[in-house]
């Protein structure tokens, strides 16, 4: 590289651009500026490249889907004086450091060749909701994009993205990479991936896992007339191609219909694990036990557990096995006793109930015949010979204590 183009990167950080919500001004755009206006983004140049930066702004009673954006805020708030234990909770995080956060890249696959052509997020500000998109114009201008991207979201705490862990900000890293020497460097965000929750949550209840899916079962948004997701980098191509931004318009749109649905879906999740007690399906608030221990938050989930037995359905039994292995966990055996022998009954993990009711017996009743018997019924429901010769150990074992 020649001295001269040195220095003209480093000019770039001696001169840095104001941030793009300051009084920083788009250079000028002569071709297709009617069109440009008519999307609502202008261009941003840095280093000699261009960036074009869109931004929509939405009141905070702005109706999207079944729920306002002051109720979801709202909603998401609730995390601060409740389920601080849960993966999803951000207490103690302002919503206002939350980054609802997505890409449309050129392909699906993770190598260096797959371009993220459009970078955006929304977030909650005072009175309103607002919703930033970076374009790349053409695949040399990466710096720019970059550049703008990550000067501007610096300031922010935590990504909320839906399946972002896997796919947007490794290949954001990937691209980032190589032009490291020329951008700003990646914050440490923090991350809520909302794909984990959602199957986590709807487990029982939702067929797919697609957002277009759960935007219509779970957060009443319907794109009638939406750009399908296949087609975006092929009209992103047509727009390389021509240059006219007509050909972009609805890609636009379709990311930041993405966007703000991520913000409706972290509503709705919030609601479906704090306020599961009413707004939550058996299933679903199975689910959310079973996610409360999978954390060591067990509190949370003995809670989950004693309610959803107080009723029949299909999974009150499974919550009585849940519930007393951890009240066996908390050594409150007598409560564990009585939920162990009670799956037994209904014939449900017949030989690890057997077998825990005989070893509760053995070690904590200090019950030598309950235990045998209770180990005798786990010899019947054996089912492999690793549990066959567990059972017969066990059993021999209480024979000669008894001898």
């Amino acid at each position: 590289m020649s001295i001269k183009s040195k220095l003209k990167r480093l000019e770039a950080y001696i001169q840095t651009p104001e941030p793009v919500n300051s009084n920083s001004q788009p250079i000028p755009n002569k071709p297709f500026n009617e069109a440009w206006s008519e999307i609502g983004a202008s261009p941003y140049t840095f280093d000699s490249m261009i960036c074009y930066i869109r931004e929509k702004r939405y009141p905070l009673d702005s109706l999207y889907g079944k729920s306002t954006f002051r109720d979801m805020q709202a909603m998401i708030n609730s995390w601060d004086t409740t389920g601080g234990n849960h993966p999803l909770s951000k207490k103690n995080i302002p919503s206002t450091q939350l980054i609802f956060f997505d890409t449309e890249t050129t392909g699906l696959s993770s190598g260096a060749g797959t371009q993220m052509f459009l970078i955006g997020y929304a977030f909650f500000a005072e009175d309103e909701v607002i919703v930033r998109q970076f374009l790349l114009p053409s695949p040399e201008a990466e710096p720019a994009l970059f550049y703008y991207f990550l000067t501007d979201v610096g300031r922010m705490d935590y990504l909320v993205s839906f399946n972002g862990k896997a796919f947007d900000w490794p290949r954001l890293k990937t691209r980032h990479a190589l032009l490291r020497d020329t951008v700003p460097t990646l914050p440490k965000f923090g991350h809520f991936d909302l794909l984990h929750g959602s199957r986590r949550v709807w487990k029982h209840t939702l067929s797919s896992f697609k957002l277009s899916v759960i935007e219509e079962e779970k957060l009443g948004v319907y794109r009638d007339d939406d750009t399908p997701s296949h087609l975006v980098p092929l009209l992103y191509f047509d727009f390389v191609r021509e240059g006219d931004p007509s050909l972009i318009k609805s890609v636009f749109i379709h990311h930041e219909k993405d966007l703000l649905s991520l913000m409706s879906l972290y509503a709705t999740l919030t609601e479906e694990i704090l306020n599961q007690e009413t707004t939550a399906r058996e299933g679903e608030r199975f689910e959310v036990g079973r996610w409360y221990e999978s954390v060591n938050a067990e509190e949370e989930a003995i809670q989950i557990y004693r309610d959803l037995i107080k009723e029949p359905h299909p999974l009150s039994v499974q919550a009585a096995f849940n519930l007393a292995k951890l009240l066996k966990k908390q050594h409150a055996y007598n409560e564990a006793l009585v939920h162990f022998k009670h799956c037994l009954k209904n014939e449900y993990n017949c030989f690890e109930c057997a077998t825990e009711l005989a070893l509760i017996n053995e070690r904590y009743q200090n019950n030598s015949e309950q235990a045998k018997v209770f180990a005798y019924r786990a010899l019947e429901e054996a089912g492999t010979e690793k549990e066959r010769s567990a059972a017969i150990k066990r059993i021999n074992r209480l024979e000669k204590r008894n001898n």
